[in-house]
């Protein structure tokens, strides 16, 4: 089973591959999407979604898990990454 896991965000988003076969996890891959902060937030959206649903394109992961934010006093930055979650 391949799995990938997501750590949203909406200017650095990480992701990782691995796979899963009798309890034992063996590494894919990682990396960053990178967006440019200063970019309207429809385009990196849209740079987000190109280049996640390539990896996804290219990997076929059987599940896909997403790190739940933490906000702690920033409302602003919640919303923002609830918009690269959706």
């Amino acid at each position: 089973m391949i799995i990938l896991g997501i750590d949203p965000g909406t200017v650095v988003m990480g992701f990782g591959l691995i796979e899963s076969d009798n309890g034992e996890a063996k590494y894919l891959d990682c990396g960053t999407i990178t967006t440019n902060s200063r970019s309207p937030i429809g385009e990196r959206l849209s740079f987000i979604y190109n280049h996640l649903s390539e990896i996804i394109r290219q990997s076929h992961p059987d599940a896909v898990a997403i790190e739940q934010p933490f906000v702690a006093k920033n409302v602003k930055s919640a919303f923002a990454i609830g918009r690269a979650q959706a």
